[in-house]
């Protein structure tokens, strides 16, 4: 009995020793700080303001990469790259156009108006170098609808319309319709003098292009009249040594060819004068202006001074060009062209030779471009 007794109080301490652990454990649990959610201590506001922020941002870099592909596709347009330069102004556009997009959704009205006219302009971009790849009735579609933007934006009166209507009447020449090119260079030229009055680079960039259309009507005399009137302006803002000036000079000596020969070998060397100060002697538009005025001089039977001229032409164009090039193999028959009128043809032989291999060597039947090229040469200098 008193192993069973001690064995029950045995259980029974057990039990109680059991159900001291439970409990203090329970009371060790109880004692342990309960478990904290996390959460940022920031409010609502800031959150919408930072994502406002980020959506400024994104906005901004949009812009800034569309302006980039526009400053990088008037750099390659310059150069001559037309294709990049067309891709670099589609892409500017597409840059514009999510912008807008984005700005919509967000509520960011004040894009509208910034977007409206880099729009615009890249449109009008895109007209003018796909006019100059030779596609006008694209250009048209991209000129038409920069201007009904900037006439809806801006008023039909305003300079960017007169800046898009000029280059309209660029295509419309291009296409030769010389009608529809005038009426719009005259309706550009008149919102110009409106705004800007007639001592304006901009206005005499329209007059020149009236004169131009004036020339191939054949309508000399205005054209002569018409470039003077640039050339005055151009002397009084850019003084007498500036690039475009040189560039109306030769205009003008185009138009005297037809008049007073040796006027126009004047009108050129004047110009020439001015390229060379500018560039120095080793340059293509140095060699474009002694070519020009070899002509000249074949037309004033100055037979041996033309193929000096040539010659320097030659040799600018063989520099920069290469000895295969087309200018080159155009010279050379013209230097031909020259001897042959001086009397000597075996001499001038020599030289058309050279120019039927250039020509030969791109694909093209050298015999026939040469007769082609001398046929021009006796219709345009006798």
């Amino acid at each position: 009995d008193a192993n069973g007794a001690n064995g029950d109080c045995g259980s029974r301490g057990a039990d109680e020793g059991e159900g001291r652990t439970r409990q203090d454990a329970k009371e060790d649990a109880s004692a342990k700080p309960a478990r904290k959610s996390w959460s940022l201590p920031i409010k609502p506001a800031e959150v919408l303001l930072a994502i406002v922020a980020v959506c400024v941002g994104m906005c901004m870099w949009q812009k800034q990469t569309g302006d980039a592909k526009v400053a990088l596709c008037a750099q390659r347009h310059e150069r001559g790259e037309y294709d990049e330069a067309l891709q670099l102004c589609h892409e500017a556009l597409v840059s514009y156009h999510e912008l807008n997009e984005l700005s919509k959704l967000l509520g960011f009205r004040q894009y509208g108006g910034i977007l409206s006219g880099d729009v615009a302009q890249t449109t009008d971009n895109l007209g003018v170098v796909s006019m100059n790849i030779g596609d006008s009735q694209a250009a048209l579609r991209y000129l038409r609808a920069a201007l009904a933007m900037r006439t809806e934006k801006l008023g039909a009166r305003s300079l960017d319309v007169a800046a898009t209507k000029d280059n309209m009447g660029l295509v419309y020449r291009q296409m030769g319709d010389l009608d529809q090119a005038m009426a719009l260079h005259k309706e550009a030229l008149s919102i110009r003098l409106e705004h800007v009055g007639e001592k304006d680079l901009s206005t005499a960039q329209s007059r020149t292009s009236i004169a131009n259309v004036q020339y191939q009507m054949d309508e000399y005399d205005d054209a002569l009249q018409t470039y003077r009137q640039v050339l005055a302006v151009q002397e009084e803002l850019l003084g007498g040594d500036h690039i475009d000036l040189a560039g109306t000079l030769q205009n003008m000596a185009q138009v005297k060819k037809h008049s007073d020969l040796k006027e126009s070998l004047s009108l050129y060397e004047r110009s020439l004068a001015i390229i060379v100060g500018i560039y120095g002697h080793n340059h293509q538009n140095v060699a474009d202006t002694l070519h020009q005025m070899g002509g000249v001089q074949l037309g004033m039977r100055r037979n041996g001074e033309a193929v000096e001229t040539y010659q320097q032409a030659l040799e600018i164009y063989s520099s920069l060009l290469g000895p295969s090039h087309p200018d080159v193999a155009a010279t050379l028959t013209y230097i031909g062209e020259a001897l042959d009128k001086s009397g000597k043809p075996e001499e001038a032989e020599g030289f058309f030779r050279q120019s039927v291999e250039i020509w030969d060597g791109m694909g093209i039947h050298g015999g026939e471009h040469l007769a082609l090229t001398r046929a021009e040469a006796a219709k345009e200098y006798g």
